[in-house]
């Protein structure tokens, strides 16, 4: 049953302060990254919202993410979108402690502390010629 599997990603609901090193790609300088986090079921327990009020910089962003579980596929997926018009669907796992996130130019490997409270972790992003790099070095902290 979906409700039984989505029950696992109980960990995020709520919400988290979040900070982050950005570091210089191919086509950005170096910044921080700053955000409030939060997680939320929609009713019925079978999807997980997920909205995101960021600021690169000076720059804001804001998005929103919709996590669920595929039956087709028998994997966790999320469906992106943010304010600049920008979709992406990724696929996401929870194993023990680590969190993964896989998209097409985007991933992260993060790993939650032992009381569940912080979640730390890399995002890369697929560069047009340097492959795979280092993007964000993040800390989420349970609010």
């Amino acid at each position: 049953m979906t409700t039984n599997r989505m029950s696992r990603l109980e960990v995020f609901i709520g919400t988290w302060n979040t900070t982050g090193e950005v570091l210089e790609t191919e086509d950005a300088p170096a910044t921080t990254l700053s955000a409030t986090d939060t997680y939320r079921w929609l009713p019925g327990r079978h999807f997980m919202l997920h909205d995101v009020d960021a600021r690169f910089g000076q720059s804001p962003t804001r998005s929103m993410e919709i996590v669920g579980y595929d039956r087709a596929s028998r994997k966790y997926v999320a469906r992106s979108y943010d304010d600049q018009g920008g979709t992406e669907m990724l696929e996401v796992a929870l194993r023990g402690k680590n969190w993964t996130i896989t998209g097409d130019v985007v991933r992260f490997k993060g790993k939650f502390s032992a009381d569940n409270n912080q979640l730390t972790g890399l995002w890369e992003l697929k560069g047009k010629k340097v492959g795979w790099q280092p993007w964000i070095k993040l800390r989420l902290e349970r609010a």
